[in-house]
């Protein structure tokens, strides 16, 4: 394998819409919501082997999840999990990865998948991979995979690619737009030029240290100054230190929307961002009146278009429900009505104040 290539897996956010399935002792990254006996977590680091060093993979999480991700990745090299203090959002997460990269070798490239999303083919996802390492190797600049959208989706990011180029499998971007209404992404859809945007990136180290000096030079300054030239950068002290004076912000906002070097890669592969109980149900095996049943001791009765995740070994009958959600874990039962998932977040917040 390339030893110049790195993989930052991103795995420190909450998952608070998959609540109570996902919770904060145990992120939705962490859990097998899909049921296929391998957390997101896991399955995302068995796709990185495919392409990268076990050394040369990264784990950038919160540090309350240390415990966690040793136990799910016993593989990985423990100095490689890069412990956030807490959360600053996408941009000084890859910031905190790509100058520990930079520590050991300033000539490599990575790649910056998240934690917790579904894909449909690991063959072609790691043979994308390789292709867009290839790109930047050769052209440098910054890479971005982007789907082929097959509905007007309203919770995806989209990336319009340069009209002359909209054949090509990489393409220059023209345009970078968040989370359209209906109507619009219906327009994204039907124009042919728009790709959902995956969320993985692939660049040189140094580009992208150089595009941060260049777009977001408080959070370069901060690296540049505290972490390069530190006795112990990865200190819990310093890393605290660092944290706290870098600004919260995604890397889309800060730097890809920003940049003109940005590139996209028609990813073959069959994605999911599995953001939400809805993508799960359009993701997920179905019965006959579209139910998804993560148990067999779950019996529906006149039942439609439900969600039933409960624990192994609870015998569960439901009876005339329809286009809802039930979902239980530590002792937490939520029946909510499937339109009304984006309060879902809020529940856990709503039963701490009663309590």
């Amino acid at each position: 394998m390339n030893k110049n290539s790195y993989c930052v897996i991103m795995a420190g956010g909450f998952g608070k819409r998959f609540w109570p399935i996902s919770t904060k002792a145990c992120p939705k990254q962490f859990c097998d919501i899909l049921n296929v006996g391998k957390s997101f977590l896991r399955q995302t680091f068995e796709r990185a082997c495919q392409v990268f060093d076990v050394d040369n993979i990264l784990v950038v999480t919160n540090a309350a999840y240390d415990e966690l991700t040793r136990q799910q990745l016993p593989e990985l090299p423990t100095e490689n999990i890069l412990k956030e203090p807490f959360g600053k959002n996408t941009a000084p997460c890859i910031a905190y990865a790509a100058y520990r990269i930079a520590r050991e070798n300033m000539n490599a490239n990575m790649t910056v998948v998240p934690s917790d999303h579904f894909i449909c083919n690991d063959a072609v996802y790691a043979d994308n991979i390789r292709e867009g390492i290839r790109f930047v190797e050769e052209h440098g600049g910054l890479l971005t995979i982007g789907i082929k959208p097959t509905r007007p989706e309203t919770g995806y990011g989209y990336i319009q690619v340069k009209q002359k180029d909209s054949s090509e499998l990489i393409s220059k971007v023209k345009t970078f737009t968040e989370k359209p209404d209906k109507e619009l992404a219906q327009v994204f859809l039907n124009s042919g030029d728009f790709l959902w945007n995956a969320g993985i990136f692939i660049w040189k180290v140094e580009d992208i240290i150089k595009e941060m000096k260049t777009h977001l030079e408080d959070l370069y300054l901060i690296f540049e100054q505290e972490y390069k030239g530190a006795k112990y950068p990865d200190s819990v002290e310093n890393i605290t230190h660092i944290y706290s004076a870098c600004p919260s912000i995604s890397i889309d906002f800060g730097i890809m929307e920003k940049s003109d070097r940005v590139f996209v890669l028609k990813g073959g592969f069959g994605w999911s961002d599995v953001g939400t109980w809805h993508s799960f149900h359009e993701i997920s095996p179905k019965d006959e009146n579209a139910n998804v049943i993560n148990s067999p001791q779950v019996t529906l009765i006149n039942t439609k278009d439900c969600i039933i995740n409960v624990p192994k070994g609870k015998q569960v009958i439901i009876d005339g429900l329809s286009n809802c959600i039930v979902a239980e874990n530590n002792n937490i039962l939520m029946i909510c009505q499937r339109e009304h998932e984006d309060d879902i977040r809020h529940y856990d917040d709503i039963l701490r104040g009663q309590n």
